[in-house]
């Protein structure tokens, strides 16, 4: 059986450094997260952990907020106006990271054809989906989140109310067992969905059904994908952070150094390097953005186009019995 996830892999970075217009929808799509699924996992397991401590501060910020809450005429109309300017900030934020994330797909695919586009051609692209695509990914917050604040959360704080040690043990556990493999899940259907909005024209009702379909008869390759960009994450990430202090400490130890002989040298050193672990930052995050919605793309193409897909557990159990038999002969 041959390599499946080398040669997505492989692909997918061949397409990141070759095609420089993907790295600004690269930037874009970073918003939404480049931790992959174990890292979703990872802080929705924080937030299943800390979920009634959250409620309370919640509750306690608003009985502190409303009574303080001027609610004269004019400032009304301010807050108001305010609020509106805000919300159209965020709505078109929304709007362009969900168009990039089409315009990404696409543009991938694109590529994997030695097709070239443009960084407006493919956002143009992308914003001919953008309700299909915005539907998946508010779908999917709404069957995570409403599993949380539903089912879970109430639980949970009925019980951690009555100080019960046992009980509330039982339900955390028993939270971490629905929420966190739902997470996983919710969260890899609609990369499936989102592909197939994008490339095969599908609205949301097939879409969403066609990338659940896709999911569960492809579960353990997309698990163990996941679980691979995962780490490749994780090791980006360690290079970040030792990049990060190559690049910080020797501006902080030169300020610190001749502060006494010019005490605005400091913080002008600070901005310097702090506007460079910046730029970092947006170059690292737009890469790693391209290579992995790269590498769901490519796995999509290649489960729907390319006949059955092997996982890697699946492929070493199949080669077991053969080695086992040149051990004994």
């Amino acid at each position: 059986m041959e390599s499946l996830y080398r040669q997505i892999l492989k692909k997918a970075w061949f397409i990141t450094r070759k095609f420089g217009y993907l790295w600004p929808l690269g930037i874009f799509v970073a918003f939404l997260g480049n931790g992959g699924e174990y890292q979703v996992l990872i802080n929705q397991v924080s937030a299943v952990r800390n979920q009634a401590e959250t409620a309370a501060t919640w509750s306690a910020n608003l009985n502190a907020f409303l009574p303080s809450l001027d609610t004269s005429f004019e400032k009304i109309v301010m807050l108001s106006l305010y609020f509106l300017v805000i919300l159209a900030v965020v709505c078109f934020f929304i709007w362009l990271i969900i168009s990039a994330l089409g315009g990404l797909i696409k543009g991938v695919t694109m590529a994997n054809s030695e097709e070239k586009s443009t960084f407006i051609g493919l956002l143009k692209i992308g914003a001919k989906k953008f309700w299909t695509l915005l539907g998946l990914n508010l779908i999917a917050k709404a069957i995570v989140y409403g599993t949380l604040l539903l089912i879970i959360t109430p639980l949970m704080i009925a019980t951690f109310t009555q100080g019960y040690t046992l009980l509330n043990l039982l339900i955390t556990i028993l939270s971490f067992l629905i929420f966190v493999p739902l997470t996983i899940i919710v969260s890899l259907a609609t990369k499936y969905g989102s592909a197939f909005a994008v490339l095969n024209g599908e609205n949301f009702r097939s879409a969403f059904t066609n990338g659940w379909r896709l999911f569960r008869t492809n579960w353990l390759v997309s698990l163990e994908m996941a679980l691979i960009l995962f780490g490749i994450n994780l090791l980006v990430g360690l290079a970040f952070i030792l990049a990060a202090l190559l690049i910080f400490s020797p501006f902080f130890f030169f300020g610190i150094a001749y502060t006494l002989e010019n005490p605005d040298l400091l913080g002008t050193l600070m901005y310097i390097s702090l506007t460079l672990l910046l730029l970092m930052s947006l170059a690292v995050g737009a890469l790693l953005s391209v290579f992995q919605i790269g590498s769901w793309t490519l796995l999509y193409s290649r489960l729907t186009t390319g006949g059955k897909a092997y996982s890697k557990l699946v492929r070493w159990v199949a080669v077991l019995p053969e080695k086992f038999k040149r051990k004994t002969v």
